[in-house]
């Protein structure tokens, strides 16, 4: 069983996860979901039990693996998946519009795990407003509610503290 790969990308303003995982020789099959919020929003499931005797299993499981992942996060990108998005979490979720592509797609954050090449470099999304750990709102009350999901507020909690032992003096 190899390691998964998992990305953070935001696309036309939204923050979508993509995940794949290997099942093992036990369920050789290769899955990616794309989620938001904890939701799965579209899945890709693809077996590779007719490779089982292959002696570089693990190389071809990989490329598998980096092959779906790539074709997800591009079907993503593409503006492919917005009306299977818009189904599932309505059309305001893009701010009313569901056609067309608008170019917006970003990395989010660095990715939990690896990232295959075929997604393309990771770069920190820019902030709107200043943030050093965690929403300045519910830093001043925190009973309040956040005006922006958790999973983007631990995200850009993460980011920061790993930004700040990057850049400790020595």
């Amino acid at each position: 069983m190899l390691s998964g790969f998992n990305t953070n990308v935001r696309h036309r303003g939204v923050l979508f996860h993509v995940q794949t995982e290997d099942s093992g020789r036990a369920h050789p099959h290769v899955i990616t979901h794309l989620y938001h919020a904890g939701t799965i929003l579209a899945s890709e499931k693809r077996g590779y039990a007719d490779r089982i005797g292959q002696s570089d299993l693990p190389g071809a499981v990989k490329a598998l693996m980096e092959s779906q992942h790539g074709a997800m996060l591009e079907r993503l990108r593409s503006g492919g998946l917005d009306e299977i998005i818009a189904e599932r979490l309505g059309s305001e979720i893009f701010g009313g519009a569901t056609s067309g592509t608008s170019g917006h797609t970003q990395p989010a954050a660095a990715p939990a795990a690896r990232t295959p090449a075929a997604a393309g470099p990771v770069r920190p999304e820019p902030r709107s407003r200043p943030q050093s750990d965690l929403d300045a709102r519910a830093r001043r009350d925190p009973g309040a509610t956040p005006d922006r999901p958790l999973d983007e507020l631990i995200l850009d909690y993460l980011v920061e503290a790993t930004r700040q032992r990057r850049v400790r003096p020595e």
